[in-house]
């Protein structure tokens, strides 16, 4: 009966042994695959998205008058109607440069 005992300890021993080291490592794999997956996330959402100093930058019309800033692809009539609506004492060219 020890015999048997033995028998079943030593095939279970062996059977672990192989399947351990066939699956990998434990947390510290996970966490460097996880940290390396982040890294990745980042650096392709840095690629594509602007960032505030993006939009800061590209907002360079300002308005002389009220000193409101607007993005540099805003038309002509937009700005035309700002200075007639919030400005109407002031022409276009007093509000903004020409």
């Amino acid at each position: 009966q020890v015999k048997r005992w033995w028998c079943k300890w030593w095939w279970w021993w062996c059977r672990r042994g192989a399947t351990a080291g066939a699956m990998g490592g434990g947390n510290a794999q996970k966490t460097a695959m996880k940290r390396q997956k982040n890294m990745e996330k980042a650096a392709k959402a840095k690629k594509g998205a602007s960032s505030k100093d993006d939009t800061a930058k590209r907002m360079n019309i300002v308005c002389k008058v009220c000193r409101q800033t607007f993005m540099c692809t805003t038309s002509k009539a937009e700005l035309e109607n700002h200075a007639s609506n919030k400005h109407s004492k002031f022409q276009y060219k007093d509000c903004f440069d020409a």
